[in-house]
């Protein structure tokens, strides 16, 4: 619940009246419209039902090269006024404008603009809708036209458009779908489609075309208007619980200070509402040995020790404290031991970040060495693991995956030789697209005995293909399977306010689902569980003053899913719904089991079969935008089957009860 961080008291019962019944219509035309955090929209739900299509922005220019907005293609600002999403963009030197808004049942408003600083020829800028597969052989158009239009109306610049006068609207109808879009503006509509089985059918809606003015803003506003049929019909799910796979401790969280004014609530709110099973923190290296000739331990023995440093140790040691697995992680490099000044982006060949200078190997060893040693002399933390961060991409430290296999190798050695049982954390990849970083240690006889886990990062790349190459990894190292820092948009934190955007809630649990189900991972460490990225909002988190310190749906989320009790096994679960995904854990001799479920369709009876017969009930928690972690119902298990109603658009827990 938010809280106001200065309340007043309504005194009179008809303006509260009338305060809660606005509250209420909002919350009818609230969400109903869904996008990507880039602004893209994905559909319209109706009665929780995603009435599917896809949404973007284009320009062509006169070369015939497009820029469409797609995830992290463009510079992107993203603000919530009322029901309105606004979403604004720096396309190469073309400036957009991208507000939706939710105007009724089934029904959104897309107003669209963008101009040029300088005078400039396109071929076409366009708003485009893609139709998903409903829209097959049997769609029919229908275009809404002007009452009349003049000659200069037919003249167009498309030469394989087949209509080339504007339109007022356009009616597509399937089947089992509609959809009609109408114009402020008269506009020509460009589709284009495919002559095949599953034709694939494009929609451009031209906002401009030829010569473009300086200055000039081009716009038209779209309402988009989604019907069809709402698939309430049951889904049957089962659970295979003798075949129990990998354990499952938890959620664990990402500790990177990087914000001294806001960090401290979100930590200490997180450390005492979830339960947090392991943790990830950041090695401030760059601070700990900035002098080359100076011993870095020797100057910490002494007291000096830079701030950074001493309070990443003081967030190790609580953590250790509690119980909690400490994974170190380094970012940035001292600059003695890299190749080049530091350098942020990309560089002309592509590559990012900065590659260690091997010429000074045993120094960069032996600075690595002693800050794990120093921490655990001092601090009294035992790292469990250790690993540069993103070092495939070069976030900060580039590295070969010749250069990550012999630092796990020689780096390990040394670890030994100085009584450390700190092992190495392989991977720890930007995405799960990186896999091929970890083949030659993976393979590798001499770098296996000191590889203690596997990581990936999930900002991308979550296709059951690359999950399953991953679990594959953490089997042939026998070493658990991390997801090092989990999250859906790596972009997001330059625009906060999505973080708040229930469709961005549902869809990194939903991620998380698939993960869970397919690759098996030990842990989940949310990034992060400090005020970056947070799941908590207010008391000056992302700008917002005006409230106190309150949980979103992203934390309820991390809650539920964190209520798993730790050290159950990974068990299959079928479904016969692609609009649901499902993860299963459970351990037979203890009788205990937890069903996870994320329902992006319409709200809908569910069958579960194959529990055992020690199961007697089980307890129902459901978060989504009106409920946070709210426990629902007891069911019944009845030779292993239980029955229950499973909410559309939401995220839904089922807890065997002892």
């Amino acid at each position: 619940m938010k809280l106001k961080s200065k309340t007043s008291l309504i005194r009179n019962i008809l303006p509260a009246m009338i305060l809660v019944t606005m509250l209420l219509v909002s919350k009818q035309t609230s969400a109903q419209a869904e996008f990507t955090t880039w602004g893209n929209m994905t559909g319209i739900r109706v009665d929780n039902q995603l009435m599917e299509f896809s949404t973007s922005l284009a320009i062509v220019n006169k070369n015939d090269r497009t820029w469409r907005t797609r995830k992290e293609g463009q510079t992107i600002d993203f603000k919530r006024d009322g029901q309105e999403k606004q979403f604004s963009y720096e396309m190469r030197d073309i400036k957009w404008t991208n507000y939706i808004e939710s105007t009724g049942k089934g029904e959104a408003q897309v107003e669209v603009s963008f101009s040029s600083p300088t005078d400039t020829l396109i071929k076409g800028a366009y708003f485009t809708v893609d139709l998903p597969e409903e829209f097959g052989t049997e769609t029919e158009f229908r275009l809404i036209s002007p009452d009349k239009i003049g000659l200069r109306d037919i003249r167009s610049n498309f030469s394989d458009a087949g209509y080339k006068a504007p339109a007022k609207g356009i009616i597509v109808e399937s089947p089992t779908r509609k959809i009609e879009i109408n114009f402020t503006e008269p506009t020509e509509v460009i589709i284009k489609t495919e002559d095949s089985l599953n034709p694939e059918i494009r929609l451009n809606f031209v906002l401009a075309s030829g010569e473009v003015e300086a200055g000039k803003t081009y716009a038209n506003t779209f309402t988009i208007k989604a019907t069809g049929e709402i698939d309430t019909s049951p889904l049957n799910l089962k659970v295979y619980p003798d075949q129990e796979g990998d354990k499952f401790d938890g959620i664990g969280g990402n500790f990177r200070l990087q914000n001294p004014e806001t960090d401290p609530q979100v930590i200490d709110y997180s450390l005492e509402n979830l339960r947090v099973s392991w943790s990830r923190v950041e090695m401030p290296w760059r601070e700990w040995h900035q002098n080359e000739n100076e011993d870095p331990l020797e100057e910490a023995r002494k007291g000096n020790l830079h701030p950074k440093v001493k309070e990443a140790m003081e967030m190790a040691q609580r953590l250790d404290k509690k119980g909690i697995p400490v994974i170190l992680a380094a970012w940035f490099a001292p600059n003695w031991a890299i190749i080049g000044e530091p350098f942020k982006g990309k560089h002309p060949d592509g590559t990012m970040g900065n590659s260690l200078d091997l010429s000074k190997e045993e120094k960069i060893y032996n600075s690595l060495t002693s800050y794990i040693k120093f921490l655990k002399e001092e601090y009294g933390v035992k790292t469990v693991m250790f690993s540069f961060n993103e070092s495939d991409l070069g976030i900060d430290v580039r590295q070969t995956a010749e250069e990550h296999n012999e630092l796990i190798k020689e780096l390990g050695k040394k670890f030994r030789s100085e009584g450390l049982e700190t092992k190495f954390l392989l991977g720890d990849t930007a995405d799960a697209n990186g896999w091929d970083f970890t083949t030659l240690a993976s393979t590798d006889p001499e770098a296996i005995p000191f590889i203690g886990g596997v990581s990936f990062h999930s900002w991308r790349g979550w296709t059951r293909e690359n999950l399953i190459k991953w679990a594959d990894i953490s089997n042939r190292v026998n070493a658990p399977l991390f997801v090092g820092e989990g999250s859906i948009d790596a972009g997001a934190w330059r625009y906060p306010q999505i973080f708040e955007e229930p469709t961005y809630a549902l869809d990194e649990i939903d991620v998380y689902l698939k993960i869970l189900r397919t690759a098996t991972p030990l842990t989940i460490l949310q990034w992060q569980l400090t005020a970056d990225y947070s799941p908590l909002s207010g008391g000056g988190i992302f700008g917002n003053d005006e409230d106190e310190l309150y949980p979103t749906q992203r934390f309820y989320n991390l809650e539920q899913l964190g209520s798993t009790p730790k050290g159950l096994f990974a068990i299959p679960i079928n479904k016969d719904k692609e609009a649901v995904t499902a993860a299963a854990f459970g351990d037979k001799s203890k009788g205990s089991y937890a069903i996870h479920l994320v329902n992006k369709g319409a709200t809908r009876n569910v069958k579960l079969t194959g529990l055992p017969d020690s199961v007697n009930n089980m307890e129902i928690y459901l978060t989504n935008k009106e409920n946070s972690y709210k426990k629902t119902k007891t069911v019944e298990v009845k030779n292993g089957e239980v029955n229950f109603e499973l909410e559309g658009a939401s995220y839904v827990s089922l807890f065997s009860k002892d």
